[in-house]
């Protein structure tokens, strides 16, 4: 077979199917050198060499002038041979992940070549000769230690895609804009901070992508690229976006701004591209605004009330009443550097323990926050560092902390350790002072500082036109005598200030953002309402928390008592009955509470649940029963996270057993199909463990997992925290071994190629991808997954677990498509079936001939099914550019059909089913058609250094899918089909029937 000492690594019968075939691949062969024989074969065509040993090539590369393809990915290559030029066939060469540092100028001299991959190598800059290559479309070059964009680069008009992220370009040059035929250009993690408006003349630009760079404004030029479908900002500098983008928004413009000090600005676009298009259209007669938020924090009677009445140059008053909750006043400081006057608005928050959950909900970013305490000897210390460990929970590094001690109006100081706090929170503290609110001493100092740390906060200075501010205050005024008002009301206000239309509720969600009232658009129940004052609402939420009878009753809240907990003006209270629905939903959006499935009538208020853990029907030692796997996780937080659990079972409330405790759920997913159990309990305070046990597992461990990683990063994203997998094999008693394997240490084994990993205190060797189901699977086509699973299905025989596990499979592999095309964009339903625009004639079909219809389907888990008021005509030209994604996602939900059919009427109602059987088979007729689908997509390659699960061309046709979409649906009603969000915090679009069970509406509250 294979002699070394002949050189011969290629059997002889390998040798004629390369002949045979034109095709040659060796990859993952441990290859030092290429095989002499190779360089024999003057028809070959392609040659695989991926994941070798190669440190160079021989000069007899240059004798196969046949060839086409050649594939060198992952070897060791520090350079290339002259000969390299003699491959003028070559169309395509494939060098990522090697050791070049350097191409010869013999590059130049391929000019059939068309993708040439260099990403992951050493270059620092590219030959004068790459100009040549005429009939270049795409160029990776992606992590390399490139300085300067390359001139000659800008010279490859042909190019369709260039990849640049991950080196080292602190700028562009204007020749950039000669690119006229680019549709992709990567530029992440780089050291930009600036675009040269040439970047306007790339007319034919689809996607770029600038994620991780020091950008601080975009050039209004960019609003010129009339083509652009996604701008990728995140993690930036930006404080402000060009008014020029209004209109790309509203045509489909797809951002990216998470990371940047924007402010309410990125909650605008989080509530709707629209949304923020109206808030930047209004920019154009804008004033710029010095305007902050300062929040007081700190225990019980520590003088936070006096101090804001100091710093607003008030006189003292002595015995001041404890704060109730929350006051809000404004406070105005002199610009430290201009002649103006700017103006914080100081959040006095109660320091009572019933008050300090609702605190988290307006902890905000961008804000100057006072931590206030009273001398009391020796407890200062940790009093300051637990609430800024509070801040930084919240708001990560992100904010401007002052140390304030109270009372000092003699000659002791009080000493919180602040030079050991600076060293814990060193981007979070800002200084210390000592002041008395009775005689003054400190506050003009205090003052200053405060003045100086809003002139330098990063929307000071922010615009807002004229007619948003005169219409804000004066719906604002109406806070003190009414704290809710109508959404209409708003309206009628915004517009007699000329407000009008998109605006109001662009208006409407800035001051939503800014945490001056509180408004949910897109909540059924609440888009009626706009709470204007925060401190009425957080003192209904503390009052309900501090219920004594909801606490005792393990934290389940009757309905009907709610006029005893919030009584109206007849009984001197501030909470008429007519607003106690709202009040209810409101807390629900907190995950505060939530509704019990089996009362309407009743809310869980999981704060109040009892400290006992209840009887479990089983436990962590339980051994898992025959047809079940199990997959478990630790989390390991760096510090106790408030809150965490109860959120956890108020989200999760759907999949609930009626065993909760103050640590702990134990749930059950609500689609009996998934035989699905799992048990979530702080073993610690923070400590996480997971547990979930099923035929097929995945699916509810990886939305469980989700879930916890979402509310983290929303509710604490200054929070760290580990991964880990208990080693699931069994130790010398007979108990799993348990040893914490931590997950990044997996993953970084994966992407050095291991398969295996050794546990090291039982010495079991584990396979890497049966530890890491359910974390990151690998950037790979979901093609030959889907391929698998169809496989399975086909084979299901009787078994109720078997079928129970293909649902499940089912359900995380639709998951996992959705997921993938998140990453692409949030703001257009993902799955839908391509079918014949006239059923009746699909016997005669001719795709080049008829038109073709796009079918939304509803996202709800398990229940997924077309949608057919959600329907889209497709012009035959455009079939070929949606093909690619049109095949994955049918492949995907072909998999609902066998399964639906095997559990009638648990999967999907008979209605639903017919549906699914009408929709697979027109489109089963229309895919078949499709050019190219049946032979797979094998050849198509993830889109570079992305990371994403669909490959290249799926991204562009899905692309080229949402434009369609939004082409011929411009107001985005998708037939009724909205937009949710799960409880692991993924976005899903469902039909009207299933969207109550994401958004309910008001809860049901007794009349008297």
């Amino acid at each position: 077979m294979v002699n070394e000492a002949d050189g011969e690594l290629v059997s002889a019968t390998e040798i004629r199917d390369i002949e045979r075939t034109g095709r040659c691949d060796l990859s993952d062969r441990g290859l030092t050198a290429l095989p002499a024989q190779i360089t024999e074969l003057p028809g070959l065509r392609t040659l695989v060499l991926n994941r070798n040993r190669l440190t160079a090539l021989p000069p007899q590369i240059g004798q196969l002038t046949g060839l086409e393809q050649l594939w060198l990915n992952g070897n060791q290559l520090t350079a290339l041979p002259p000969q390299i030029g003699q491959l003028t066939s070559l169309e395509q060469l494939w060098l990522d992940g090697n050791q070049l540092t350097a191409l010869p100028p013999q590059i130049g001299q391929l000019t059939s070549l068309q993708i040439l991959g260099l990403d992951r190598n050493r270059l620092t800059a590219l030959p004068a000769e790459i100009t040549q290559l005429t009939r270049l479309q795409a160029l990776g070059l992606n992590r390399n230690r490139l300085t300067a964009l390359p001139p000659e680069i800008t010279q490859l008009t042909s190019l369709l895609a260039l990849w640049l992220n991950g080196n080292q370009l602190a700028g562009l040059p204007p020749e950039i804009g000669q690119l006229t035929s680019l549709r992709m250009l990567g530029l992440g993690s780089n050291q930009l901070t600036a675009l040269p408006p040439q970047i306007g003349q790339l007319t034919s630009l689809q996607v770029l992508g600038l994620n991780g760079n020091r950008v601080t404004a975009l050039p209004p030029e960019i609003a010129k690229i009339t083509t652009l479908q996604g701008l990728g900002l995140e993690r930036n500098q930006l404080t402000a976006l060009p008014r020029q983008l209004a209109d790309p928004l509203g045509r489909g413009l797809e951002l990216g701004l998470a990371g940047n000090p924007l402010g309410p600005i990125l909650a605008l676009y989080e509530r709707g591209a629209s949304v923020l298009a109206s808030y930047l259209r209004s920019l154009e007669d804008a004033v710029p605004q010095y305007e902050a938020k300062l929040l007081l924090v700190g225990a019980a009677e520590a003088g936070k009330t006096s101090l804001i009445a100091a710093l607003r140059r008030e006189p003292f008053v002595a015995g001041r009443p404890a704060t109730d909750g929350i006051e809000i006043l404004p406070v105005a400081l002199p610009h430290p550097d201009l002649d103006l006057d700017m103006t914080v608005r100081a959040w006095d928050f109660g320091g009572q323990e019933a008050f300090r959950i609702t605190h988290q909900f307006f902890f905000t970013e961008h804000a100057i926050y006072l931590v206030v305490f009273r001398p009391r000897g020796g407890q200062e210390r940790s009093e300051a560092e637990g609430w800024l460990r509070r801040i930084r929970l919240r708001v990560s590094r992100n904010a401007r902390a002052l140390l304030v001690a109270t009372d000092c109006s003699g000659a002791r100081h009080p000493d919180p350790g602040y030079p050991g706090l600076r060293q814990t929170f060193p981007e979070l503290l800002a200084g210390e002072f000592e002041v008395d609110s009775r005689t003054g001493r400190g506050i003009p100092e205090l003052r200053q500082a405060i003045a100086a740390d809003l002139a330098a906060l990063p929307q000071t200075g922010r615009l807002l036109s004229p007619r948003w501010i005169a219409a804000r205050d004066e719906i604002l005024g109406l806070a003190e005598a009414e704290p809710l008002i109508s959404f209409e009301r708003f309206t009628d206000l915004c517009h007699r200030h000329g407000v009008g239309g998109d605006q109001a509720t662009a208006l409407a969600e800035l001051l939503h953002s800014l945490g001056r009232v509180i408004y949910y658009g897109d909540d059924d129940g609440l888009r009626d309402v706009v709470v204007l004052s925060p401190e009425w609402l957080t003192k209904a939420i503390a009052r309900v928390l501090a219920d004594e009878p909801t606490r005792k009753a393990d934290g389940v809240l009757d309905h009907a008592r709610l006029r005893e907990i919030w009584p109206g003006p007849e009984d001197g209270g501030a909470y008429p009955a007519r607003y106690h629905p709202y009040l209810l939903r409101l807390m629900e959006k907190f995950d505060v509470s939530g509704r019990l499935d089996d009362d309407r009538s009743r809310s869980l208020v999981a704060q109040l649940v009892p400290d006992d853990r209840p009887i479990l029907p089983w436990d962590f030692q339980t051994p898992v029963p025959e047809g079940n796997r199990r997959l478990a996780m630790v989390g390991q937080l760096g510090e106790p996270a408030p809150g965490l659990m109860a959120w956890l079972t108020v989200r999760h409330r759907g999949a609930s057993t009626g065993k909760h405790w103050r640590r702990g759920v134990f749930l059950r997913h609500p689609m009996a199909a998934y035989a699905s159990e799992a048990l979530m309990e702080l073993r610690t305070p923070t400590q996480l463990t997971v547990d979930v046990r099923a035929p097929a597992p995945d699916y509810f461990f990886n939305v469980l997992r989700d879930s916890v990683e979402d509310l983290i990063a929303r509710r604490w994203p200054g929070l760290s925290y580990t991964l880990h997998i208990p080693c699931p094999a069994p130790a010398a008693a007979g108990s799993p071994c348990a040893d914490p394997i931590p997950v990044d240490d997996l993953l970084a084994r994966r992407a050095q190629g291991d398969h295996d990993y050794l546990c090291p205190r039982c010495r079991t060797k584990h396979d890497l991808s049966v530890l890491l189901t359910g974390f990151s699977p690998p950037a790979l086509s979901l093609r030959p997954e889907l391929d698998r699973i169809h496989a399975e299905v086909a084979d299901v025989q009787s078994s109720v677990n078997q079928l129970k596990a293909n649902a499940a499979d089912t359900a995380d592999t639709i998951r996992r498509i959705l997921r993938a095309v998140t990453t692409e964009s949030t703001d257009c339903p993902r799955l839908f079936t391509l079918t014949p625009a006239d059923p009746a004639g699909v016997a005669d079909l001719r795709p080049d001939q008829r038109h073709h219809s796009i079918v939304l389907w509803c996202e709800h888990p398990g229940h997924w099914h077309p949608w057919p008021a959600a329907s889209y005509a497709v012009d035959q030209p455009v079939v070929p550019r949606i093909a690619a994604y049109a095949a994955l996602v049918f492949k995907a939900l072909r998999l609902v059909l066998p399964i639906a059919s095997r559990a009638k009427g648990v999967i999907l109602t008979p209605d639903e089913l017919r549906h699914v059987q009408d929709q697979m088979r027109l489109t089963t007729t229309v895919i078949t058609m499709l050019p190219g689908q049946e032979a797979g997509d094998q050849q198509d390659l993830a889109t570079p250094g992305s990371g994403h699960q669909i490959t290249l061309a799926q991204g562009q046709a899905w692309r080229a899918v949402r434009s369609l979409i939004l082409e011929r649906d411009p107001g985005r009603a998708f037939g009724g089909v909205r937009r949710v969000q799960a409880p692991s915090g993924e976005f899903l679009w469902v039909c009207p029937r299933h969207h109550p069970r994401y958004e309910p509406g008001l809860p049901r509250v007794p009349a008297s």
